[in-house]
């Protein structure tokens, strides 16, 4: 942001991100109460939010968490893996969401539906002079080669697609980057402290060249 007014929008993406609704993953269900708290909105959840209402105490429904300093270092306490000297399998298996959950998975109304709001995102972003730059965080190696390749094609097709019909957005696609090692992670597929500063410089590099550009 400079001179009062913001130049860039990043857009952080996942392997996943087109397949994925939050409020239709049972895996995921009781993060839906967090995103209702903040938005007031349950999405495509089945469970409407007047019957919500009524389970839940309307305290906790009302709640709103004050800002406050956070230790990044600790912010998955005792979760937070020591992962330089583990293999790819090892890596896999330590985490919640693993690769073979994705193995086979193809939901079209729900691509369907994150394609428009990514669309819409980046009509946003032009029409207020604002350029979009997505980017798909890197990963271990492990979590990169065994990822299932269907689901990552059409990921890159749709964002080949939007960069078409938006000009002034770009792709950054972190899982091209060199550089990292598997002491970057702490899990397979998210960077620890170390790695989002590798990461964050990179970032910083792509906004660099388009200002001089």
């Amino acid at each position: 942001m400079r001179g009062g007014y913001i130049k860039y929008a990043l857009i952080g993406l996942a392997p996943y991100t087109l397949q994925y609704d939050l409020s239709k993953s049972y895996g995921n269900i009781f993060q839906l109460l967090k995103y209702y708290v903040a938005f007031d909105d349950v999405h495509n959840f089945w469970m409407p939010k007047e019957d919500l209402i009524q389970i839940f105490n309307p305290q906790y429904l009302s709640i709103r968490l004050p800002a406050q300093v956070r230790d990044i270092k600790n912010v998955y306490g005792e979760r937070r893996s020591n992962v330089l000297n583990m293999n790819w399998v090892t890596l896999v298996n330590a985490r919640d969401d693993k690769i073979d959950d994705w193995k086979g998975r193809h939901y079209p109304e729900t691509v369907k539906e994150n394609v428009k709001i990514l669309d819409d995102y980046l009509t946003l972003c032009e029409k207020n002079n604002v350029r979009p730059i997505m980017f798909l965080p890197t990963m271990t190696k492990g979590y990169i080669k065994y990822f299932e390749r269907t689901t990552l094609d059409e990921l890159y097709y749709h964002i080949s697609q939007a960069t078409k019909k938006h000009p002034s957005a770009i792709f950054f696609d972190g899982w091209k980057s060199d550089g990292f090692s598997y002491a970057d992670f702490y899990d397979a597929s998210h960077l620890n402290i170390n790695g989002s500063a590798k990461f964050s410089t990179l970032l910083n590099n792509v906004i660099e060249n388009l200002e001089k550009g």
